[in-house]
């Protein structure tokens, strides 16, 4: 029985960083970078998650200023696809709430997009650059995976702006009078499956209508 159980090689990787005031909050900002195996990695069915959370460690922040995080790391292998495998890092980080004397908050989206630029190297982009039926299908799913709690058939478009000369596009998508997402498609320069989604607080939604 073990070795008709035996785990064939990893033929897709997503990489999952998600931040929230705390790591009991809903996540505001969900970063999400999808790849696929190079050859050499197909080469060898060991799958390390190693590698890629030391290229998270600039995100995490120093000895003396480490973000309280929790890390899952979770694979699927199916019998019916000739036992390969479909990998999940994830990690949560706590950057706390907003200072109060109104300075922006800490914004991590820099130090991702570089993070994930890092990490193709066994692993490249997972696809092209999208049109823009594909941009709006992959910003929807995006939403979905970050928001378990959000039903993708109840979100609308809002706006949307298609960056050519980068090759990424940015979509607004909302719940009607609940939620507002902003999702950026390309974060990282040259790799159009990395996401930014970045969820609204409930005051942002109240000002937006408002104006």
């Amino acid at each position: 029985m073990i070795s008709a159980l035996r785990k064939g090689r990893v033929d897709r990787l997503r990489i999952v960083v998600a931040c929230a005031r705390s790591l009991d909050d809903v996540p505001h900002d969900v970063y999400l970078l999808d790849l696929l195996p190079t050859t050499e990695a197909v080469a060898d069915s060991r799958f390390d998650e190693v590698p890629y959370l030391e290229c998270l460690e600039p995100v995490l922040g120093g000895a003396s200023d480490a973000l309280p995080w929790v890390v899952e790391v979770s694979r699927t292998h199916r019998a019916d696809r000739d036992s390969l495998g479909q990998a999940q890092l994830s990690v949560l980080l706590a950057v706390g709430s907003p200072p109060a004397d109104g300075t922006p908050a800490r914004d991590l989206t820099p130090l991702v997009a570089e993070a994930f630029s890092r990490m193709v190297g066994r692993f490249a982009p997972d696809a092209p650059a999208p049109d823009r039926a594909d941009a709006l299908s992959a910003a929807t799913s995006a939403v979905a995976h970050a928001y378990s709690d959000v039903d993708p058939e109840a979100l609308s478009l809002t706006d949307e702006e298609h960056h050519a000369a980068e090759g990424c596009w940015t979509v607004g998508l909302a719940v009607p009078g609940a939620t507002r997402f902003r999702v950026q498609l390309g974060l990282a320069s040259g790799l159009p499956a990395s996401t930014h989604v970045h969820r609204a607080a409930m005051a942002e939604v109240v000002d937006s209508v408002g104006s």
